[in-house]
């Protein structure tokens, strides 16, 4: 428990591998994409380690890992956008423990918003089609203009747009961007295992640490 009951918390959830397991939807857009160009094929588990920069640093890492020429990239990238966005979704699923979580901490009345490089539209979608939209009062996915975590823009985005006085932000996430954009814009950060990282724990250095997304309103004390 790391709060006494008066305290006034909001948490932003990053969204792949900390929400949500999206990858094997991300993999069966960049399969097809693959194929278009003859490059080849990637494993989830692969793919899943390339998630976390947005869909432009994952085509280049995907290009790269297939051995594809840097020329590749940009119109990869745009096939695979076009693709993922095109895709209905229904291979993605919760991570464990965050249809209660999220269910809980909404009814405590817990301001609760979302901080992803996954593009906008991609991530309003994908939040919609999983039910759980409506838990999120702010949603800030990547977009034209804004820097990406682990630059802080998109969480000082998120807390300007929330507007909350003497609140203390939490930022959840399962990889060094979430890490590093939270120690940036100067708020706490919980680092959720079992997602997107083969970094331990240790070596990112957050300020909390949780099994699962299932430990998360119990360590809040709410």
């Amino acid at each position: 428990m790391i709060s006494p009951r008066n305290k006034k918390i909001a948490l932003i959830f990053d969204l792949d591998g900390t929400l949500v397991h999206s990858v094997p939807d991300m993999h069966l857009a960049i399969s097809k994409t693959l194929k278009e160009f003859e490059l080849g094929s990637i494993s989830e588990e692969q793919l899943q380690l390339f998630v976390g920069q947005g869909m432009l640093k994952l085509s280049e890492r995907v290009v790269k890992f297939c051995g594809g020429e840097q020329s590749l990239v940009e119109p990869v990238y745009n096939s695979y956008r076009k693709k993922y966005s095109e895709v209905p979704y229904k291979y993605s699923r919760y991570m464990k423990g965050v249809a209660n979580t999220l269910n809980y901490l909404f009814e405590k009345k817990i301001p609760m918003s979302v901080c992803t490089n996954k593009r906008q539209l991609v991530t309003e979608k994908l939040l919609g089609q999983m039910n759980i939209d409506h838990y999120f009062k702010v949603i800030v996915g990547a977009q034209d203009g804004i820097k990406l975590k682990p630059n802080k823009e998109m969480v000082d985005l998120v807390i300007s747009n929330l507007n909350l006085d003497d609140f203390s932000y939490f930022m959840v996430g399962d990889t060094a961007n979430d890490i590093e954009a939270a120690r940036s814009a100067g708020i706490k950060s919980i680092f959720v295992s079992g997602g997107y990282t083969d970094k331990s724990a240790k070596v990112l250095n957050p300020d909390y640490v949780l099994k699962d997304m299932g430990e998360l309103s119990d360590f809040l004390g709410v």
